[in-house]
């Protein structure tokens, strides 16, 4: 049996509040927060905060306190953005954490050292947070999510963590093994952490190599596109005598009928069918021809209108994480479509790039599209998604808006181009 004395209940008010700050600071470290008023948040962490302490002074460690204090955890997270399976993986390992502490001291401490446990073990907890922040994990990262595979392997460690909690709390085990358990399953799972940090890098340089590759292979197609476009342009110069020859014959007949359509054969041979884009920008164009060529390929209706100077101060990364994820998605849309309809419009005024892409669509809800959910759903093979296309617009003072209209995605994004 614990002895209260007259300080204990001030005591856990403390730490209580010492407790909630340390779960605001973890998941504001791993989960980008939704765009609510101050009152809300503030509402929200008093709410856990109420749970978590009340249930603690009338219960202590006990069964029903753990279940309300997961509950709170994963109440507090539904207020942040992400996907549900990293937001469940960080409640779980923070509850392992928070519970790991609290049993570590209770079963190493004597009876006198238990009256002051919930401070003990909120140290401790501090500790932990300290480890867990020091991740350096760029803030752009919250947005990201790894794959379901992934996220449930480190899931496991969580998982089996609260079932020995369980097993040491009600089974004849000794304190100091208890104890030692308890020890080494805080640091199993601060290593899950810094496990998260290095798959999340490596998921990350993925998505770049594979940014990186696309541009290679966009640039070989361009290549290709270039050496048939001089081949055509080799064959009319070798013919070209012939030719002159002929439009001075139909010109001296008077045959004015003919030499337009003589004119338009000879415009059709230099034109390359696959050369859907032609700016003199070789960025530009390689990404552009290719992403348009294979929605030529698996489209019935391809529209484009771009009018774009030769030369631009273009940061070709960020432009192919923009426009290539765009097109990518927007093509991936129309082909689950009967229309199988896609647009594309970019025009550049006074150092101001326009972009305009209309793709048909299906069950995407009517209105203004959240670029957040639009993300979360699709699929990993769309480069690094919607959510960090939109941070690079940002990043460079632009602005982007999706909407939904009679199942026709309609996508617009301003950049300043000085900037790029």
């Amino acid at each position: 049996m614990i002895i209260k004395t007259g300080y204990e209940l001030p005591l856990i008010l403390i730490v209580g509040i010492l407790h909630t700050a340390l779960l605001k600071k973890v998941l504001d470290t791993f989960l980008p927060a939704e765009d609510k008023s101050r009152l809300i948040w503030k509402l929200a962490f008093a709410g856990y905060y109420l749970l978590t302490t009340a249930a603690y002074h009338i219960f202590h460690i006990s069964l029903f306190y753990e279940m309300c204090n997961l509950a709170g955890i994963i109440g507090v997270t539904c207020f942040y953005r992400g996907a549900w399976a990293k937001k469940i993986w960080i409640s779980m390992v923070y509850f392992c954490l928070d519970t790991g502490t609290g049993l570590a001291v209770s079963f190493a401490g004597s009876e006198t050292i238990r009256m002051q446990q919930s401070a003990i073990s909120a140290l401790l907890l501090l500790i932990c947070t300290a480890v867990i922040c020091h991740i350096p994990d760029p803030k752009e990262s919250r947005e990201k999510t790894l794959d379901k595979k992934q996220m449930f392997l480190l899931s496991a460690i969580p998982i089996l963590s609260v079932t020995v909690f369980w097993e040491i709390t009600y089974g004849s085990i000794g304190r100091l093994t208890a104890a030692f358990v308890c020890a080494v399953i805080l640091i199993l799972n601060l290593c899950v952490f810094y496990l998260y940090h290095i798959l999340l890098k490596n998921y990350v340089r993925l998505r770049e190599q594979d940014i990186y590759k696309q541009q290679t292979i966009a640039y070989q197609n361009q290549f290709e596109l270039m050496k048939e476009s001089q081949s055509r342009i080799r064959a009319l110069r070798h013919d070209m005598k012939n030719h002159v020859l002929a439009l001075e014959g139909l010109a001296k007949g008077s045959k004015t009928e003919t030499l337009i359509a003589y004119l338009d054969s000879m415009q059709e041979f230099m034109q390359n069918p696959s050369e859907h884009i032609y700016t003199g920008n070789e960025a530009l164009d390689s990404l552009l021809n290719f992403k348009l060529q294979r929605a030529q390929e698996e489209l019935k209706k391809v529209e484009t209108d771009v009018v774009l100077p030769e030369k631009m101060n273009l940061h070709s990364f960020d432009f192919n994480v923009i426009v290539g994820n765009l097109l990518d998605n927007a093509i991936a849309a129309s082909v689950r479509t009967d229309e199988k309809y896609f647009k594309l419009s970019m025009r550049m005024e006074n150092g101001v790039l326009f972009l305009f892409m209309v793709n048909s669509c299906s069950g995407i809800p009517e209105g203004i599209c959240e670029i957040r959910r639009l993300s979360e759903k699709s699929s990993p093979e769309h480069g690094i998604g919607l959510s960090n296309v939109q941070r690079i617009v940002k990043k460079y003072h632009g602005d982007m808006e999706m909407h939904c209209k009679n199942n026709y995605m309609e996508t617009e994004i301003m950049l300043y181009m000085k900037n790029l």
